[in-house]
């Protein structure tokens, strides 16, 4: 995994009342790449408290957001999506003498929270199934030809008695 620098610290150099760090980490540098469904235009925001704690550990508290740009699930249009982890906890044990390094942690706290559906609004209508019209933009001309038809009426001629 590529490291990033702003994510790398030195367990001597922080003071006994912990340090503020606040930044923007670009998701390459946490090997989340874009594909078809969501792109990270924007790098994750940190904002995050490290703190000793006894002798070999340090605890890392804060929250990280940022916004993604995904396509609705039922119309394929892109949405703008806020996402946000306020509640960054991880203890880390045995780091006395060594670079710590929260890349990965911070990785796999802002992952869980990525949206596994996506709909740009609560009420999308979706894709005309037959000629792919947008229906949040109107109804189209071949729904409205075949909106009295039952979709299950070719069933009602079937003989179903036995021969």
């Amino acid at each position: 995994m590529v490291s990033s620098p702003l994510l790398q610290f030195q367990i001597q150099d922080i003071p006994p009342d912990g340090i503020a760090v606040v930044g923007d980490v670009p998701f390459a540098d946490l090997e989340v790449t874009d594909d078809e469904l969501v792109r990270c235009p924007r790098p994750l925001h940190f904002e995050l408290r490290v703190s000793p704690v006894g002798e070999d550990g340090i605890l890392v508290r804060g929250r990280l957001s940022t916004e993604l740009e995904m396509t609705c699930d039922r119309c394929l249009e892109p949405v703008q999506v806020p996402i946000e982890e306020s509640d960054v906890c991880h203890h880390l044990e045995n780091v006395v003498g060594t670079v710590v390094d929260l890349t990965e942690d911070l990785r796999e706290d802002i992952l869980l929270v990525f949206p596994q559906t996506c709909l740009c609004q609560d009420e999308c209508l979706g894709l005309c199934p037959e000629c792919g019209k947008n229906l949040n933009d109107g109804a189209c001309t071949c729904r409205t030809a075949s909106a009295g038809e039952n979709p299950w009426g070719a069933l009602d001629n079937l003989d179903l008695t036995e021969r």
